[in-house]
């Protein structure tokens, strides 16, 4: 008991010392540091005034093919062995242009014959007109019958008729020869060869494919209820080569594609244009919706309960001990009507004017106050 007396007496000196300390620093005239007031944080949001919109587009892309208007298989119309080819795949031909030819020598043996039996043919029609000839005088003096007369006038017409049949005989080998040659229909491309030197062939060989230089046109299919609001189009936008170009010319079909279900619509290009056969293009329509809503910006939407979609308003507030104004974010319900990659159309309970939180959803609540 007496030893835990100079302890307690220890304490009761050392708070003593303190006290004095205080109060002398008081009769100095120094005061003791404040505690600092902490200002509130508020969130710096991006926001844009909500446009209400009576309708809305909706650019639709049709994809087609690029094709010539013409373009020809060639075949030989005889047969023959392949003597000349002038050309190969991806030469440029112009019209007229002889492109290969085959052997005629066959041909010309033909003719030969031909022109035998045509001599051949002559001398007997002379030695018939001849026979006729005496037949009628022996007539005269009665000393021939009318029979003898009648089988040689019938041998004379027969011959007639042979000589007819040789020169039809003899103008088919003539347009055989003459088209024993292929020339190019129209200017344009050798896309395809498909015979070689030394080759015989038929009709049914198709040489050359070629496809004609410029005169394109773009070919798509449209569903049939778009028909009439672009022929109502005076203009025609067309996407070719990553390049939009406008055209004014559209010939629509009168079918119905049975397997597509669409219309085929073409469009004339212009022939500054460098294209390929079958390369792809596109056909863009901008189509209108008569719709009330507002156009936002797909990072404005963020999920809502059961499937819905909401979006935060700001909603200035009169409690506001802050310089600067602040805004309480209020969260509404609405519903997409169409999207695309960057936007959206929206209708629900919002009011034209009224300020849209366009960003940054993730990181906010409704009710919390911010600065804009």
């Amino acid at each position: 008991m007496f030893n835990s007396i100079p302890t307690l007496t220890s304490q009761l000196l050392k708070g003593a010392t303190v006290t004095t300390l205080l109060v002398s620093l008081l009769a100095c005239g120094e005061s003791l540091p404040q505690v600092a007031t902490q200002t509130p944080y508020y969130h710096k949001v991006a926001s844009e005034p909500l446009k209400l919109e009576q309708s809305y587009n909706v650019l639709r892309r049709f994809s087609g093919s690029l094709v010539s208007k013409q373009s020809a298989n060639l075949n030989f119309e005889v047969s023959g062995r392949v003597a000349n080819i002038f050309v190969d795949e991806g030469d440029t031909v112009t019209k007229g242009q002889l492109l290969a030819s085959l052997d005629t020598e066959l041909l010309g043996i033909e003719q030969q014959q031909l022109v035998a039996q045509e001599s051949q043919l002559k001398a007997e029609l002379e030695l018939a007109q001849a026979n006729l000839n005496r037949v009628n005088e022996l007539i005269d003096n009665g000393y021939a019958s009318q029979q003898n007369q009648d089988e040689l006038q019938a041998q004379k017409k027969v011959l007639e008729a042979s000589k007819k049949q040789l020169q039809a005989s003899q103008a088919i080998n003539r347009y055989q020869i003459n088209h024993t040659e292929i020339y190019a229909p129209f200017t344009g491309t050798i896309n395809k060869r498909n015979i070689n030197v030394g080759e015989v062939i038929n009709p049914q060989v198709t040489v050359f494919t070629l496809q004609e230089q410029g005169n394109n046109e773009l070919k798509v299919g449209v569903p049939q209820n778009l028909i009439a609001d672009i022929k109502a189009q005076s203009s025609f936008s067309l996407s070719i080569n990553q390049v939009s170009i406008q055209v004014t010319s559209l010939a629509v079909n009168s079918e119905i594609n049975q397997y597509s279900r669409t219309v085929q619509l073409r469009f004339s290009l212009p022939n500054k244009l460098s294209i390929f056969n079958n390369q792809m293009g596109y056909f863009e329509f901008e189509q209108q919706y008569q719709q009330q809503g507002f156009w936002v910006p797909i990072t404005a939407l963020t999920d809502g309960i059961r499937g819905t979609w909401n979006v935060y308003t700001l909603e200035e507030t009169t409690d506001n001990s802050s310089k600067k104004p602040l805004f309480k974010l209020i969260s509404n319900s609405v519903e997409i009507i169409h999207s695309e990659q960057d936007k959206a159309f929206i209708r629900g309970s919002l009011t034209n004017g009224q300020r849209l939180l366009t960003s940054g959803l993730h990181r906010l609540v409704p009710g919390q106050m911010v600065r804009i």
